[in-house]
């Protein structure tokens, strides 16, 4: 296994809007070890050359065994900023005893994921899940609010996103496919599907520096992990800055306007028509409400601006953490399948997102 003062810190998909945030970061913290991967050599080259400090690129196809061998080959550690062959990805990393860091919300992933934890322990490298701000951020609040409150039954998170932000392509698609889902179900279920409990519905929420507004339920993987780990009832909801476009979305996946544009083949013009749309701020608020049937709620919220960076930075943060300890709690990340919570702590992250205006609300 290389050790974690040596070999390459790839990010994969380190030219996208995640991606690139994340192998900046890294870079001022690995000089010279960040490598930049992907499918288009053009971008992947451009991208080395903007973030300097002697980080390099690679042409790789993650859907190729050879490639995924080649890439982590001379690894340390591996970012996947991207949501393509995610399990084989990481399947490969463990196996030759490299760390591996996901940005994925995708709660089908979950499980092929957590299922490496046992060979993760015999290699000695270390997955980290659930990195981002939803997934994420909205974990830490959540573990926040449930420790002054270990009676909860319920937790409800809640985020907005700003639709000013220069959202990724990558991520912006995530959000249309999801959209284009029948129906969504409660994380009741927990980690890896199974029968819902219920369907969470619409609900209006007071966001900080916002007002009330109205936000629908959507299948981020955050809420099947806090259900399986912490035995709550847990419901992720989201609504973007613009009122108009939030009731456009969710008025479109409940119509199935999203399936259609799908079996019609116009996910692609659908995309780019979002990606392009920038009608609102890039600032964005994620908020966590813990409850019992009876009594008060405890809330805690976090508010910054650009998400993808966020995130990027968030997976830069936890990286370093599986790395090198860091300078945060705790000061070394144990083998396994690990989510955010056991590898940094909220206060902790929120310092290193200060540049990016994240604050606690």
């Amino acid at each position: 296994m290389v050790t974690a003062g040596s070999g390459a810190v790839v990010v994969v998909g380190g030219y996208g809007a995640v991606g690139h945030a994340t192998a900046e970061m890294l870079a001022e913290w690995f000089p010279g070890r960040v490598l930049v991967a992907g499918r288009d050599p053009a971008r992947a080259a451009r991208a080395a050359d903007a973030i300097g400090r002697g980080t390099t690129w690679r042409q790789v196809d993650v859907t190729s065994a050879a490639d995924r061998a080649r890439l982590s080959a001379d690894a340390a550690l591996v970012v996947m900023a991207v949501e393509r062959a995610n399990v084989a990805v990481a399947q490969e990393a463990v196996r030759r005893g490299v760390h591996y860091v996901d940005v994925t919300a995708s709660p089908q992933l979950l499980r092929p994921l957590t299922d490496l934890d046992q060979l993760a322990v015999r290699t000695g490298s270390t997955v980290a899940l659930s990195v981002g701000v939803a997934p994420g951020l909205t974990n830490l609040l959540a573990d926040e609010c449930l420790r002054e409150l270990p009676a909860a039954d319920t937790v409800e998170l809640t985020l907005m996103l700003g639709t000013g932000d220069p959202h990724g392509r990558d991520s912006v698609r995530w959000i249309v496919e999801q959209a284009a889902t029948a129906s969504v179900g409660t994380a009741g279920a927990g980690v890896g599907g199974g029968t819902d409990v219920g369907r969470p519905r619409r609900t209006r929420v007071d966001l900080p520096g916002v007002g009330r507004r109205a936000v629908f339920p959507f299948p981020f993987s955050d809420q099947h992990v806090l259900t399986a780990r912490h035995g709550v009832r847990a419901t992720t909801r989201m609504c973007l800055d613009s009122r108009v476009l939030t009731w456009t979305l969710f008025a479109g996946r409940s119509s199935g306007l999203f399936r259609l544009a799908r079996r019609l083949r116009l996910d692609d013009v659908l995309v780019s028509a979002l990606v392009w749309a920038r009608v609102g701020a890039d600032r964005f608020v994620v908020r966590a409400s813990a409850s019992r049937s009876s009594g008060p709620a405890v809330t805690r919220a976090v508010a910054g601006r650009g998400t993808s960076q966020v995130t990027g930075a968030v997976a830069a943060v936890v990286a370093r953490q599986v790395l090198t300890g860091g300078t945060g709690t705790p000061a070394r990340v144990s083998a396994g399948v690990r989510h955010i919570d056991q590898v940094t702590g909220l206060a902790d992250l929120v310092a290193e997102l200060s540049r990016h205006g994240v604050m606690l609300e």
